[in-house]
């Protein structure tokens, strides 16, 4: 990963997402996730944590998705794209509460 520009690895990510390349994408937000620091990134971290939560929730992968968007919940700042994503985050973790309520039906 291009660990001097993550913002470059996360608009790249976005790109491959667009295009359907969901594995590679996966791999580069994972990697974004794994790798920056995230008190000097935490808008970037969200981000990114956001992304790959939906893209797994997408995919069925409930567990690992509600991993990564509960960090986008518990990760500061408080600002309007961060707003955004934890409205996204805290969206879809209701509706993985729903789908699972409704299992152990």
């Amino acid at each position: 990963m291009d660990i001097i520009n993550p913002e470059n690895q996360f608009k790249k990510a976005l790109r491959l997402l667009d295009i359907g390349r969901t594995e590679e994408a996966s791999g580069i937000l994972h990697d974004i996730i794994t790798h920056i620091d995230q008190e000097q990134h935490p808008l970037l971290f969200i981000r990114a944590s956001c992304a790959l939560g939906e893209l797994l929730f997408i995919n069925g992968e409930t567990a690992a998705a509600r991993k990564h968007l509960l960090n986008v919940m518990h990760t500061l700042p408080d600002d309007d794209i961060a707003d955004y994503e934890k409205s996204v985050a805290t969206d879809i973790l209701h509706q993985i509460a729903d789908r699972d309520s409704r299992d152990h039906i």
